[in-house]
């Protein structure tokens, strides 16, 4: 088979020649092409999809939270806790990601979606009724594998929403909604934790006694069920676009197009480069909460709010920031800005994280955080819509789901634990959690920088001859 063809030049919405000759001869020719979806539906469509994306954000973050309180009473160590945080979650992220997103490239995306937001919603809300090592595993497996759905699902609605050139903006506000939902849950997590820490124990009929962290839990998991039913009544099935053959493409010819194809020296260095950054970034994310109460004398109830707050003020700012240096680049011919964006991004952010955790008031090391934030959140967008251009509609979902288990069991399975074994047994005190967090960012972002800057001449010239086919 040969990967050099004409079509390989289109890689963005079409497969290469010789994997569309398999494809074909297993699978109906697909229909014509049809018209993209009104603005206002677009829209609408992605508000919908946002939504629901907080939703998953809220009860991902909000466990990081309740890491203090749930040690206090089940008296887990901070290696328990980060298998929680990790390997719970990525291990049935890794089980469910893959198979689903097959399901995705050629299913009934808006009912795949609403199933996947009720798994995890009642995931977190066992959370809640959770009283042993196991039980809590379990719970953190149903939301991981809710939560495998909801980013190839998004993806590839969102692109099948918005023409190639107007997708940096749509996926700018699909980054809002993932780091606004973050920030949401530190400010009414914070919020729902001080108040219920406040209160005490509660005695519930049939659930016994509930502390404060179980009712988080429970405020934060049922209301996804509800909207479940919500996205289903309101949304349309977005038309696919660009492509080339109906059902589901060959495994083989997957991962001929991934390691075969021009698109594979893009693709492959980003899932890399995210996976190494994930550990990186999940790592000491999940662990920054119980850092600012160790190191500070905190508590979530006081710095969370403010943490959420000053995250939805400069979200739309970065992202903004972002779209608008994008727009620019592109009109003035620079064909790898995506790539690049990504790249002047993470540089910028070295020396600030690991300085962050270094700082010696909480005031400093929450700028740092913020300036991070800020960096990351103005370059998110650009990698998304680069991923797109450079996937076939046929795999999208698969792509976008292989991104997601890599980064979710890579990043977030070794991360959270990588600190905690730092922690536990290289510096030997939880005070010095700072140091790990440290150890990674220093271990962690060189390597991926380089793999993000290889990137940059074949995502250009990939670009480059999308343009010139399509006019």
């Amino acid at each position: 088979m040969t990967g050099t063809t004409a079509s390989t030049a289109d890689a963005g919405d079409a497969l290469d020649e010789a994997l569309l000759q398999e494809a074909n001869a297993q699978t109906t020719p697909a229909s014509a092409e049809p018209a993209w979806a009104s603005p206002r539906l677009a829209w609408f469509t992605l508000a919908m999809i946002g939504i629901t994306t907080v939703f998953g954000q809220f009860d991902r973050a909000v466990f990081y939270l309740l890491v203090t309180s749930i040690k206090r009473d089940l008296q887990f160590t901070d290696t328990q806790m980060s298998l929680l945080m990790g390997l719970a979650y990525s291990g049935a992220y890794f089980m469910c990601g893959l198979p689903v997103a097959r399901l995705i490239d050629v299913g009934p995306r808006k009912y795949i979606s609403a199933a996947a937001l009720t798994t995890w919603s009642l995931g977190t809300t066992f959370c809640a009724l959770s009283g042993t090592f196991m039980q809590l595993f379990f719970s953190r497996m149903v939301v991981g594998a809710g939560e495998s759905v909801k980013g190839p699902s998004a993806v590839s609605m969102i692109s099948d929403l918005f023409p190639r050139e107007k997708t940096p903006r749509a996926f700018a506000f699909y980054n809002f909604c993932i780091q606004g939902g973050d920030a949401l849950a530190n400010v009414v997590g914070g919020l729902l934790l001080g108040f219920f820490a406040a209160m005490g124990a509660v005695t519930v009929p049939l659930l016994g006694t509930l502390s404060d962290w179980h009712l988080v839990f429970i405020m934060f998991g049922l209301p996804g069920v509800a909207w479940a039913f919500v996205f289903i009544l309101l949304v349309k099935e977005p038309a696919r676009h660009g492509r080339k053959v109906k059902g589901s493409v060959p495994l083989k010819d997957v991962a001929h197009f991934l390691f075969k194809s021009p698109s594979g020296k893009v693709l492959v260095p980003i899932l890399v480069a995210s996976a190494i950054l994930q550990i990186e970034s999940v790592g000491i994310g999940s662990w920054r909460p119980a850092f600012y109460e160790r190191t500070y004398g905190l508590t979530p109830a006081q710095f969370a709010p403010i943490i959420g707050t000053g995250n939805l003020i400069l979200v739309p700012i970065g992202l903004l920031l972002g779209s608008w240096l994008n727009e620019r680049m592109t009109r003035r011919g620079r064909y790898d800005t995506n790539m690049r964006i990504s790249l002047w991004s993470h540089i910028l952010g070295l020396p600030i994280g690991l300085a962050g955790p270094l700082m010696p008031t909480f005031e400093l090391a929450l700028a740092c955080s913020f300036t991070g934030l800020l960096l990351t959140v103005a370059a998110a967008p650009a990698q998304l819509a680069a991923m797109q251009v450079v996937t076939p509609n046929e795999l999208r979902a698969q792509v976008n789901a292989l991104y997601m288990v890599t980064v979710g069991v890579l990043g977030s399975g070794v991360g959270p634990l990588v600190v905690a074994l730092m922690t536990d047994h290289l510096f030997q005190s939880e005070g010095d959690l700072r140091y790990a967090m440290v150890t990674a960012v220093a271990v962690a972002a060189p390597i991926s920088l380089f793999l993000i800057w290889k990137t940059l001449k074949p995502y250009g010239e990939l670009y480059k001859a999308q343009v010139a086919q399509q006019g």
